[in-house]
């Protein structure tokens, strides 16, 4: 492998591992080294190592970054070992529980001087001169996303269909729109929630919310699964500006008039992700757009929409933060298409 590129690892089940090895493929700073995963290891580039335990990857010397490519807490106590190992880490979306959780991992990366990112592709299809510019009083937002996800089927494990499974589905579809939102408007300043059916085991895969930011904007939300009508959308408006996403399309305001942007391409987005991680790890600063310390925001969001779901359920067992199993084929799996 030449010297100036960096080798990656890939962790998670195979749809996953491709989605990412594609992304890896146009990322000239960075290269597959291997794979650890069950079943298949179909439709990788020929010569990727499959690795045949976590030890065997924490091992090897020519990876720099070890990427997971499902979402789920299951997978911090992981990268931590990394972190520690000498690798960076790449986590899908939103992977801590909490907050706690959160500043947990990444003061092991600021200890260990490794850079620790989130795969939050959205965040890269914003033009640049967007950055923070709707951290004023004036500022309002709304989120609603809607992916059907059927209910928990006869035979599936005790989890699925309960109040955490259900709190991991409903945020898991409003990350991308939620941590826009965030991005833009800064650090939440209270977070109310509500939604659930009370005192259920099975509470409903819908949850709305309202968002008091520091700086005094306010962001109205919802999220379902139970609708088959299928809608994504963040609207960003402010006294001079707006942003409107809708499905992908992009559109901004300003004194100039509408402006009709590029829809976002996901896949071309993961690749930059890379390029990020790629040039964090080589320079060792963090990386500019997707630094795992960023997700404070959105993390504290969504720890409040956890919360919700396990009060309408009468209470969990599980404690905020709490690592969950995590199923990667079956009901419990991300519900986003690839």
């Amino acid at each position: 492998m030449p010297v100036n590129r960096v080798g990656v690892a890939l962790v998670g089940p195979g749809g996953a591992s491709r989605r990412h090895a594609e992304a890896l493929a146009r990322v000239d700073g960075a290269e597959l080294r291997g794979v650890l995963r069950q079943g298949s290891v179909d439709g990788l580039p020929e010569g990727v190592t499959r690795y045949a335990s976590w030890d065997r990857l924490l091992g090897d010397p020519s990876v720099r970054l070890v990427s997971f490519c499902t979402p789920g807490s299951a997978r911090t106590p992981l990268a931590r070992q990394a972190l520690e190992a000498g690798k960076a880490v790449l986590l899908e979306g939103i992977a801590t529980r909490s907050t706690a959780e959160l500043d947990r991992l990444v003061a092991v990366s600021e200890r260990t001087g490794h850079p620790a990112g989130a795969m939050l592709p959205h965040r890269y299809g914003l033009p640049r001169d967007m950055a923070r510019w709707g951290r004023r009083d004036s500022a309002t937002a709304t989120v609603a996303v809607s992916r059907y996800h059927p209910p928990a089927p006869p035979g599936c494990s005790d989890r699925c269909g309960t109040s955490p499974d259900l709190a991991d589905v409903v945020t898991r579809l409003g990350v991308p729109y939620l941590d826009l939102a965030c991005q833009l408007l800064g650090p939440p300043a209270d977070v109310q929630v509500t939604g659930p059916r009370e005192r259920t085991r099975n509470p409903g895969g819908r949850v709305a919310g309202v968002v008091r930011f520091a700086a005094g904007s306010v962001l109205s939300f919802v999220l379902t699964c139970e609708s088959p009508t299928r809608i994504e959308r963040l609207a960003v408006l402010d006294v001079e500006q707006s942003l409107i996403i809708e499905d992908g399309r992009l559109v901004t305001e300003g004194a100039a008039g509408p402006v009709d942007h590029s829809p976002m391409d996901l896949p071309e987005l993961r690749s930059e992700v890379y390029r990020d991680m790629a040039e964090a790890v080589v320079t060792g600063r963090p990386p500019r757009g997707c630094d795992l310390s960023g997700t404070r925001a959105v993390t504290t969001v969504l720890e409040a929409v956890r919360r919700r779901f396990e009060a309408a359920a009468g209470g969990s067992s599980q404690r905020p933060g709490t690592a969950l199993p995590e199923n990667d084929h079956g009901h419990c799996a991300d519900p986003r298409p690839t």
